[in-house]
């Protein structure tokens, strides 16, 4: 693959993992500031509303940890030169793919067969 479309895609990496650090302590924060506004109103609604808004925190930020670990990765495979090469079958992933997710980490075939099987 060409160093500058390598270049480019770092940039996007790092781009992408900033912002989602950014969220995920966004969302960090609000939880703080959810958790002491609590323990000022208690009444039973409040607190009901408040674990399903926690829950749901949580979810999300498990799949932000998840984006977060994949972007990690292909830095990483981007640092030790395997980057661009499916994990499964080994063959070079679509330039194009990579430059739309540059997290990708199967090609295409792959990640069309493993998506079929999931459903």
């Amino acid at each position: 693959m060409r160093k500058r479309v390598l270049e480019s895609i770092e940039k996007k990496l790092l781009k992408k993992r900033d912002q989602l650090l950014e969220t995920i302590e966004a969302e960090e924060e609000n939880e703080r500031e959810g958790v002491e506004s609590e323990n000022i109103t208690g009444d039973i609604v409040d607190e009901a509303n408040s674990s399903y808004e926690q829950l749901v925190i949580s979810r999300l930020t498990e799949k932000e940890q998840e984006k977060l670990n994949e972007i990690d990765e292909a830095l990483s495979r981007l640092n030790e030169g395997m980057y661009g090469r499916c994990v499964v079958c080994g063959k070079s992933i679509d330039e194009k793919r990579l430059l739309a997710i540059p997290e990708a980490k199967k090609c295409i075939e792959c990640k069309a067969a493993e998506e079929k099987r999931r459903y």
